[in-house]
């Protein structure tokens, strides 16, 4: 139902009516979200609401877009809205993914930078057997040429 104030009425809640797509796609894959929400005041069930719609948005951020504590916080969060009564274990699930793609992500840097760091170190032994190979090359070709009959008298 709209409300005239940009929001609508929805399962309990009031949301914006640029929201009601998300809330209604929550509801309708997980029905059991809200049933046993304690909250009754509407203006505490909306700003619920409406953190849970946040931490939907954060959860959906890609790993590298996530520092340590934002994901921390997200955790808190997540927290919060399961002890008010939220059935979350499809989100906390999620964001559980996530952490361990961050932190798989971490581990994958770290390694490409080592790879990095060894491929630099390899490059220089090359680069320096390179050198000393030409050097014995132009040493061979001096030595290995005829002498001159003013180079022997």
């Amino acid at each position: 139902m709209w409300n005239g104030d940009g929001t609508v009425e929805f399962n309990g809640f009031r949301v914006l009516y640029s929201e009601v797509e998300y809330v209604r796609r929550i509801f309708e894959r997980h029905p059991e979200t809200a049933l046993n929400l304690r909250p009754k005041n509407q203006l505490v069930k909306n700003a619920y609401m409406n953190t849970l719609l946040d931490l939907i948005d954060i959860t959906c951020l890609a790993p590298q877009e996530l520092t340590e504590e934002e994901l921390r916080e997200a955790e808190n969060t997540l927290l919060d809205l399961v002890g008010v009564g939220f059935e979350l274990d499809w989100l906390k699930k999620k964001l559980e993914e996530l952490c361990v793609k961050k932190k798989k992500m971490e581990a994958r840097g770290a390694r490409m930078r080592e790879l990095d760091r060894m491929i630099v170190e390899q490059r220089q032994v090359l680069l320096s057997l390179e050198v000393e190979l030409k050097n014995e090359e132009n040493e061979a070709v001096s030595d290995s040429g005829r002498l001159g009959f003013e180079d022997v008298v």
